[in-house]
C-alpha cells in the first residue's frame, strides 16, 4: 500500500474541506474495493495529527480489514478495542470478527451511540468502510456509516471504476441523505503532469524542505499541468 506524503496539495486540499472545515467524523467509501480508501483514510489522519488532533480510524470494513489484519498479527494487542498505531499518528478501532459485533454495527443507533463515545476522547473519527457494491451477510453497508457520519467522501479510482457502479453507489448515498462532501478521484494509473512533478521534488525535501514547498505551492497554480499522462 503506498503512501501519500502530507504535503501533497491534494491531501491538503482534502483535509481543509473536512476536519480541517470542522468535521469531526467523516467515512470515506468507494462504488467497489480497491480503490484507495484506506489509504486516503491514513493520509487524512497523519495530517490532521500534524495539526495536533488525536484521530481514531475506524475500520469497519469487514469485506477487506487490511489495518486490522496488519496489525492483530502482533500477539500483544490482539485482545485490545482500541489499538495504538502511534507511528501513524491515530489509534484503530478494528473490523469486528464474528458475526454478532457485526450485526450490531449494522444498526444506525448503536453507531450513533459509539461515535458519541469516541468523541468524549477523540477530536475526530474517521470510517473506512466498504465499497458500495460489496453485498455480502458479513458486510457492514457502507451507505449505513456513511449516514450517521456529519459528511462522506467517495473515492473512484481514474479509468478503473465503471460510470455505472458510480451511479450506483451516489444513488445509495442519497437515499439514505448522506451529506456527500465530494469525490476524489484516485489517479494512480492515471496521473496528472502536476502529481509527477510534485513527486519528485518530494526527493529533494531533506535537502530544500522551505524551496520545495514553494515550488509546490507555484506549480500548482499553472493549470497546464494538471492534464494526464
Amino acid at each position: 500500500m503506498c503512501e501519500y506524503p502530507i504535503h501533497y496539495v491534494e491531501i491538503e486540499n482534502i483535509y481543509s474541506q473536512t476536519i480541517g472545515a470542522g468535521y469531526r467524523t467523516i467515512a470515506v467509501t468507494s462504488a467497489k474495493q480497491g480503490e484507495g480508501k484506506t489509504t486516503l483514510i491514513k493520509a487524512i489522519a497523519k495530517r490532521a495529527q500534524f495539526s495536533g488532533k488525536n484521530v481514531l480510524v475506524v475500520e469497519l470494513n469487514t469485506f477487506n480489514p487490511v489495518l486490522s489484519e496488519k496489525l492483530r498479527q502482533l500477539p500483544e494487542i490482539k485482545d485490545q478495542d482500541i489499538i495504538p498505531v502511534t507511528d501513524q499518528g491515530y489509534n484503530l478501532f478494528p473490523a469486528p470478527k464474528n458475526i454478532q459485533d457485526i450485526m450490531r454495527y449494522k444498526e444506525s443507533n448503536i453507531l450513533v451511540g459509539a461515535i458519541k463515545e469516541w468523541l468524549t476522547e477523540y477530536d475526530c473519527v474517521l470510517f473506512d468502510t466498504s465499497g458500495l457494491q460489496s453485498l455480502n451477510q458479513s458486510n457492514i453497508p457502507p451507505e449505513i456509516v456513511c449516514e450517521v457520519c456529519e459528511g462522506a467522501i467517495l473515492i473512484i479510482e481514474a479509468g478503473i471504476t465503471p460510470a455505472n457502479l458510480i451511479e450506483e453507489g451516489i444513488q445509495k448515498l442519497k437515499v439514505r441523505n448522506v451529506n456527500l462532501i465530494g469525490s476524489v478521484i484516485n489517479d494512480k494509473h492515471n496521473p496528472s503532469l502536476l502529481t509527477e512533478i510534485i513527486r519528485e521534488t518530494a526527493r529533494l525535501n531533506s535537502i530544500f524542505p522551505s524551496i520545495m514547498a514553494k515550488l509546490r505551492k507555484a506549480l500548482a497554480s499553472i493549470v497546464l499541468l494538471n492534464v494526464s499522462v
